[in-house]
């Protein structure tokens, strides 16, 4: 779908001397010389070069001329710096710029061939050469022409590759149709094949691109005709081309290397034929010929990387003579002719050539001593036009047709099209019209520009407009108007604008052309400053921008006919391909932009750099669409940034990213279809794919929902398998506030339907459908997106019901499943009401219901209704097993109402209804009730459901009482048989409970004796004890047994020294002092120093152990945690079939095949939970040796500080009742020892407790691996508690 457009042109005058015979054009890809050599009509050879003319390095220079015969080869010598030239007398010369420059003679005479030199040709690498004598002797010489090997040409021998047919494939084996078998039998008489008449009976050399092959043609004295040989780099024969009638002197070997091309000479047409390297056809294509124009092959060239197939013809019409170069190209195995070159005023083309290096560049020299220098590019011929009205004709140049297709309405496979247009000559480029459709176009051939008008959607022919003659040429203008035509542009109605090269100012002219209608047109001119690489007109913008060869930007505004051309930007580099466009958050902040793409994949808006692997670029509406070397195509939006702010995203793409999308290798945009969300991408072997990228379908989507146009958004997101949440939740308020509007633009039930069962309470803006390649972290769901199925559904029921619920019944069933949770009781009971009144409707509507809901969930649902009648359609409509549920429903109509609702509610497990329907099925179910209570533990709903009745209620608690009893919730069990009146009950609940205040309290009721409230209180005393509530059981014995002596014993054990003091004095028990309190307090001391020993004991072993750990612990690799994990050391030990993939894949940080594997599979979950629990426990014990001690070790620690701190008040009460007594010195020693204790851990908690690098389990998850290989584990600093427990006066 591309085409080859004129980018470049700058000509030279050589010479004003008549040219005669063949010229030819060598450059140094190095400095860019260009050598141009030609015979006179003196018949002298003259060679000329550029660079030596002061201040004008294009200008051409004479450097040597010489007297010989016609030059048969002219080739610039990189290594040796020098163009060698070759006659056909056989004389070999080499021409040296810099000896000219030094002043000495620029042609030296190597040597001669006596035979003379019929063809020469160098190797691709310049290190041999190839020559063919007037004897036919192939010589094969070196660099220096030193003679390597010398055969003869014509031979009888085939070659070392020859072919042998065992008849597969053969003529004989084909099937030929209606000519039947004797087709088969047919032998064709190649002895009957001979020369063209075309034919200049000269031999011809071709070497392969890579150097290894060269191919000879030439006349077969033998058969009489024309034979193309193959041979390889040492000379040795290897091919010998099949044979073929009147096959003519060209010859060229694409440098690819597949394909050798010639010409054929047939009565009928005129073709270019391709051989493979065995010497066997490979297709051909005939050249556009008519009756009256006979066209002969000069010579047939292949640019640098074998797009470009150039054909040299010499036509003849009227008879006048004219050389011309066609430029063909290849797609889908069809053979395009893109280019023309035909020079005004009946000039010829003398010589041509590729250039070396830059595949697209092409040199000419003609019959005017002109050299002509000309840079192509690929160009897609579509219009410029924004607007959605835009059909998307794309056109294609083959010849005199351009083939048009309007990819906005249909896509047609290349070589096909939809229409085509035929100019009455060769078309040299084609542009649309200012129209915003982009049906005009106009053709430019070497005569006139041509308009049409074309059918909106492609069906129909094309209408032709107008035909506009090109100027004249005559003196005032022959500098420029002699020249060709580049990047035509049709700005209005009646005005073209293009350039064309002035060969006197060295300049490019722009050219503003009027028209009428008439068939003339009237130009006017002015210079450009400097040569112009693109002229670019954006319909939509009415943007008329001129790009000079430097990257400088140029505005052009017409005022008065008269061009006003301003700078308006600099590109970093020239880019072959432009566009305008406006980049800014809203219309009135946008900013005018210029998109480059430069050659060498740089796409920049402005100066900045957008992607240095761009291979082609479009734009559609707000979008920037490219495609990379990456295989990827690439959407920029730009309207979603300023352009100071304006780049790709950096984020990795994902799965739901709208900026990026695949695309198959070497795709190419062609176009993007404005009115659709449609990308045409040609592929490199020439077929076309339309895809729908997400970004384009999202934008038209966005579009269709501002404009509330929300039938089309619905089909877009059905048609693209967009998820329909994004109706809602592009803008909530703007979608419930015109519901309605969405109802009766999409009125079908199965679309309603679809729309409602993709509901979810996501913002799909934030997990999908991210504009501008923002990642989720950095976007915000949307308020009471938690509950927006349920205000959708609730909005669309209202809606439904008001324009008719019959009609709806399905939608309508749909809200109420789809809400969460699902409210299908309001669905049966709106089938319920349906079934009264439309019983098929109803059934229709239950089918549909049980395709969203399961049969059995709707059974239930409508049996818990106690609706029998909706139970039996549903059953019915489930075609579920009458055996299954008849039985059943017929026991229940046996039943009073509550006591059948109630069997129902049990059925169905509901049962606190069950309890509280049995309960008023009456006071004869009073026992079964207790028993469904106590079998469903619904205590609280049987009090709450006889709260009214004495008598129930006392039985209902007793069996409450006991049920929490068994339980061992004593103390609830006290409580509700205290409710019960129970007090006895109530009294041993409380007592196993140790709720001593409850117990004494009932005690008093029951009218206990004393004795009875001794035995009360030394049992309670005795529980307390064991449960270490030593006060508690002090104020029993003192309150209640009148036990001084128990109650300083119970003082004593919980450490309470100074209480146990003060109740010794006050009972005037100061005995007591002597034979409890200070043994208890010596008892105290001795525990508690006991205690701390230990304590510091731990404190110094585990320091010092973390202190080792710490010290010899190697650093640990967090890239590859098991580095050092001993199990490994002797890994050759495993066998071969051992499975590796669990301890080491969770370490990578990509999921391979075999973790993705193992990590399914139920029973590989249970065993890795297993493994995790046994690790844990091996984690808690923290053994010695093991991965886990050091954080053993810290926890430990940390829990011994925490102790230490909840003792400091223990220790100041020991101290202060030691003193009294005249225990100083024990006191003094055990508060400086706590103290020395404290200070120690104070100084060791920045040491102990820093981040660790804790090792990692062996069952983690890659992500568990990342958080910790991230983010190391601190254990959180312990902090001691500030308490004055020390006795100053120690």
């Amino acid at each position: 779908m591309r085409n080859l457009e004129l980018l470049g042109h700058s000509s030279s005058k050589v010479t004003s001397s008549g040219i005669e015979g063949r010229s030819f054009i060598a450059t140094d890809p190095e400095s860019l010389t260009v050598y141009v050599a030609f015979e006179d009509d003196n018949g002298q050879i003259r060679v000329a070069a550029t660079g030596l003319a002061p201040g004008d390095p294009s200008a051409f220079v004479e450097i040597a001329r010489c007297s010989s015969s016609a030059i048969v080869n002219f080739t610039f010598l990189s290594d040796l710096q020098v163009a060698c030239l070759c006659t056909f007398s056989g004389d070999i010369m080499l021409f040296s710029k810099e000896r000219f420059e030094e002043g000495g003679e620029a042609m030296e005479i190597i040597g001669s061939v006596d035979s003379g030199i019929h063809a020469l040709a160098w190797s691709p690498d310049q290190d041999l050469v190839v020559l063919v004598t007037g004897e036919k002797k192939v010589l094969e010489m070196t660099q220096d022409f030193d003679t390597i090997t010398e055969f003869e040409l014509h031979v009888e021998d085939q070659g070392e590759g020859v072919q042998h047919s065992v008849g597969w494939g053969s003529k004989e084996t084909q099937f030929h149709g209606s000519a039947g078998k004797e087709a088969a039998q047919q032998k064709v008489d190649t002895s009957k094949f001979g020369t063209s008449d075309d034919d200049d009976y000269k031999p011809r050399v071709s070497w392969r691109g890579d150097g290894t092959f060269f191919a000879v043609s030439d006349i077969d004295p033998s058969r009489s005709a024309r034979v193309i040989r193959m041979f390889n780099r040492e000379g040795t024969l290897q091919n010998t081309t099949e044979p073929v009638d009147k096959l003519e002197q060209a010859l060229d070997w694409r440098p690819s290397g597949n394909l050798i091309v010639s010409s054929q000479r047939l009565p009928h047409r005129h073709d270019i034929v391709f051989f493979e390297r065995n010497g066997l056809r490979h297709g051909e294509f005939t050249l556009r010929e008519s009756r009256d124009i006979h066209q002969k092959v000069l010579e047939v060239s292949w640019n640098a990387d074998s797009t470009i197939l150039a054909i040299w013809i010499e036509s003849e019409e009227s008879g006048k003579l004219q050389r011309t170069v066609q430029l063909w190209t290849t797609k889908n195995y069809h053979w395009y002719m893109k280019q023309h070159i035909v020079l005004s005023e009946d000039r010829d083309i003398t010589g041509f050539a590729w250039d070396v290096e830059n595949a697209l560049l092409a040199h000419l020299f003609t019959s005017s001593g002109e050299y002509h220098r000309l840079l192509y590019t690929w160009e897609v011929f579509t219009s410029t036009s924004l607007d959605e009205s835009n059909s998307g004709y794309v056109a294609v140049v083959d010849g005199s047709q351009l083939l048009l297709t309007p990819f906005g309405y249909q896509n047609v496979p290349p070589p096909m099209s939809a229409l085509s247009v035929t100019a009455d000559s060769n078309i040299q480029y084609a542009t649309f019209g200012p129209d915003p459709a982009g049906l005009q176009v106009a053709v430019l051939t070497n005569q006139k520009i041509q308009l049409f008008e074309l059918p909106v959607k492609g069906h129909g022919a094309a209408t032709p407009l107008n035909q506009l003659n090109l100027p004249k040429i005559n003196s005032s203008n022959e500098s420029y108007a002699k020249n060709l035509i580049r990047h035509l542009c049709w700005i209005n109605e009646t005005r073209f604008i293009f350039c064309q090269y002035d060969q006197e100012l060295q300049t490019d002219m722009l050219c503003i052309a009027d028209f009428t209608s008439g068939n003339d047109i009237i130009v006017s001119t002015s210079p450009l400053d400097g040569n112009a690489g693109r002229i670019y007109f954006n319909v939509t913008t009415k943007d008329l921008i001129v790009e000079g060869t430097d990257g400088s930007i140029y505005k052009v505004e017409l005022e008065d006919d008269q061009p006003l051309i301003n700078k308006v930007a600099q590109l970093p580099d020239f880019c072959p391909w432009i566009a305008t466009a406006r980049v800014g958050l809203t219309v009135e902040e946008s900013e005018f932009a210029i998109v480059g793409l430069t050659d060498r994949s740089k796409l920049y808006v402005n100066d900045k750099l957008i992607s240095s692997e761009a291979t082609s670029f479009f734009l559609r509406g707000t979008w920037l669409v490219f495609s990379t070397t990456s295989h990827s195509a690439r959407f920029l939006s730009l309207d979603s940034f300023t352009l100071e702010n304006l780049k790709l995203s950096d984020e990795a793409s994902d799965a739901y990213d709208e900026t990026s999308r695949r695309l198959e290798r070497g795709s190419k945009i062609v176009m993007a279809t404005q009115h659709k969300p449609s990308l045409i991408l040609q592929m490199p072997r020439g077929n076309l794919e339309t895809i729908s990228p997400r970004a384009f379908v999202l934008a038209t989507i966005r579009e269709d929902l501002k404009a509330l146009n929300f039938r089309s958004a619905f089909i877009a997101c059905r048609k693209n398998r967009i998820d329909l949440n994004i109706l809602y939740d592009e803008n909530p308020a703007r979608f419930v506030e015109h519901i309605r509007t969405f109802i009766e633009q999409v009125p079908e039930v199965d679309y309603l339907n679809l729309f409602l069962s993709n509901l979810r309470n996501e913002d799909t803006l934030v997990t999908m459908y991210r504009r501008g390649g923002r990642t989720a972290d950095q976007l915000t769901a949307a308020p009471g997106v938690e509950n927006k199925v349920n205000n959708i559904c609730e909005a669309v029921r209202n809606v439904l019901i008001e324009l008719g619920r019959e009609h709806y019944i399905q939608s309508i069933l749909s809200t109420y499943v789809r809400s969460s949770p699902p409210d299908i009781e309001s669905a049966m009971a709106l089938l319920s009401e349906l079934r009264e009144t439309n019983m098929t409707a109803a059934e229709e509507a239950l089918k549909y219901t049980i395709f969203l809901c399961k049969a059995d969930l709707l059974y239930n649902v409508a049996l818990g209704m106690y609706n029998f009648p909706l139970v039996l359609m549903v059953a019915q409509q489930a075609q579920m097993d009458p055996k299954e549920y008849l039985p059943f429903l017929q026991e229940l109509k046996n039943f009073e109402k509550y006591y059948q609702r109630y069997k129902i509610d049990d059925h169905l497990k509901r049962y606190e209804k069950a309890i509280k329907n049995l309960s008023l099925a009456g006071d004869k179910h009073f026992d079964e009730l207790l028993q469904y209570m106590q079998a469903h533990d619904l205590y609280l709903i049987a009090i709450e459901e006889y709260a009214h009745k004495k008598q129930q209620k006392l039985a209902i608690l007793n069996v409450y009482g006991d049920h929490l009893a068994f339980r061992n919730s004593f103390e609830e069990a006290g409580i509700i048989y205290a409710m019960a009146g129970n007090l006895s009950s109530a009294l041993d609940s409380y007592r196993s409970a140790g709720c001593w205040r409850e117990s004494f309290s009932i005690a008093k009721q029951l009218k206990y004796t004393d004795e009875e409230l001794h035995a009360l209180a030394y049992d309670m005393i005795e529980y307390l004890k064991d449960k270490r509530r030593f006060q508690e059981a002090a104020v029993i014995a003192n309150d209640y047994a009148k036990d001084v002596e128990e109650v300083v014993d119970c003082l004593l054990k919980g450490s309470l020294w100074k209480e146990a003091e003060r109740i010794s004095y006050t009972h005037d028990r100061s005995d007591l002092i002597e034979t409890h309190v200070k043994p208890g307090l010596v008892e105290g001391y001795t525990q508690m120093e006991d205690d701390l020993d230990e304590m510091m004991a731990q404190f110094h072993k585990q320091t010092a152990r973390l202190v080792e750990l710490r010290t010899r612990k190697p650093e640990q690799n967090v890239d590859n945690p098991m580095a050092n994990d001993e199990s490994l050391d002797n890994i050759d030990m495993f066998s071969d079939t051992t499975s590796m993939y669990s301890q080491f894949t969770r370490y990578t940080n990509a999921s391979s095949r075999v973790s993705s594997v193992s990590s399914q599979g139920s029973a590989k979950t249970r065993k890795t939970s297993k493994l995790r629990k046994k690790e844990e426990r091996k984690r808690a014990r923290g053994k010695k040796g093991t991965v886990f001690e050091e954080e053993y070790i810290v926890n430990s620690l940390k829990k011994l500080y925490e102790k230490a701190s909840n003792l400091q008040s223990d220790f100041g009460n020991l101290i202060r009742a030691l003193v009294p007594f005249e225990y100083v010195e024990e006191a003094r020693a055990i508060q400086e020892k706590f103290k020395n204790f404290l200070k120690e851990l104070e100084a060791e908690i920045p040491v102990i407790f820093v981040p660790l690098q804790l090792t990692i389990s062996l069952y983690a998850t890659l992500e568990e691996f990342e958080e910790a290989k991230n983010n190391p584990k601190i254990i959180e600093k312990p902090v001691m508690a500030k308490v004055d427990w020390e006795l100053q006066i120690l």
